[in-house]
């Protein structure tokens, strides 16, 4: 009895990993169906987020170097 117990939870075992690799690789989940993400651009920060833009606010110095450095490094790749 003993044996056939053993067999029994490792069959258990290999069914239900099996189990979950193939939800893993339909892109599934086995807790339930997928939660919708919805895509949005990310141009800006969401509406309320405290680092929002502020285009009538002029930028610092420290900022415009920031500005200048990452436009060079652009013009560079192109």
């Amino acid at each position: 009895m003993r044996y056939a117990d053993f067999v029994n939870k490792a069959l258990r075992a290999v069914y239900s990993s099996l189990m979950a690799a193939g939800w893993i690789w339909l892109g599934m989940s086995p807790l339930g169906p997928p939660l919708l993400v919805i895509a949005r651009r990310l141009d800006e920060p969401p509406q309320g987020h405290p680092e929002r833009l502020c285009p009538h606010v002029p930028l610092t110095s420290t900022e415009l170097e920031l500005q200048q450095q990452l436009v060079a490094m652009t013009e560079e790749r192109e």
